[in-house]
């Protein structure tokens, strides 16, 4: 009887350590593929968000009036007006934090964007361009996206035509409020010397 009970004393034993053993490997190798997940699901809904606010722009600049929101996701959005001294002016910001780097050093990467450059062809580019990179953040990384409207040139004329991000009030961080405010046209502001037409779009933060 004692050596069965012996037996049966040391079968627990190996069982629990086999149990432990498999629900640490598990622990081990889950906890970053969770992790991976969850940074990948927080990029897809931070580009899902400004390709949205990116439609939204173009279609109130196309219709001459009107205005468009949008719920913020996960993230601090930034708005850098047409008239700042800055590099990125122009632009809408989004900073989200994540566990995971999603890409290697702090090179920036475009997206959904297939010609590069402050200016382009009218007719042949987007009006922006999209843009993300990766910075360390403590013990985390955050994902900087910025959507950019650069300058877009007929190719008849030198007549350039750039959608111009006019700041206004900052006083949430809940939803993004995009309204029509009008055009403006600047004698020789084109960067091929002839007139620019600024369509403005107000950005509103609630």
């Amino acid at each position: 009887m004692k050596r069965k009970a012996q037996t049966q004393v040391i079968t627990i034993v190996l069982i629990s350590g086999i149990v432990i053993s498999l629900v640490g490997t598990a622990y081990l190798w889950g906890i970053p593929l969770i992790s991976k997940r969850t940074s990948m699901s927080d990029f897809m809904t931070a580009e899902d968000f400004i390709v949205n606010l990116d439609k939204k722009i173009v279609d109130l600049t196309n219709r001459g009036s009107g205005v468009a929101s949008l719920s913020i996701p996960k993230g601090l959005v930034m708005v850098r007006d047409y008239t700042d001294s800055r590099d990125d002016n122009n632009s809408i910001i989004l900073e989200v934090l994540t566990n995971q780097p999603l890409i290697s050093g702090s090179s920036t990467v475009f997206l959904k964007t297939n010609i590069l450059g402050e200016n382009a062809t009218y007719g042949e580019a987007e009006p922006r361009v999209i843009s993300m990179i990766s910075q360390s953040y403590g013990s985390a990384y955050k994902l900087i996206f910025k959507l950019h409207y650069r300058e877009l040139d007929m190719k008849d004329d030198d007549t350039g035509y750039k959608i111009a991000m006019k700041e206004g009030s900052i006083s949430g961080s809940n939803e993004i409020v995009l309204s029509y405010d009008g055009t403006t046209e600047i004698t020789g502001g084109s960067m091929n010397g002839g007139n620019l037409v600024l369509t403005k779009i107000k950005v509103d933060l609630v």
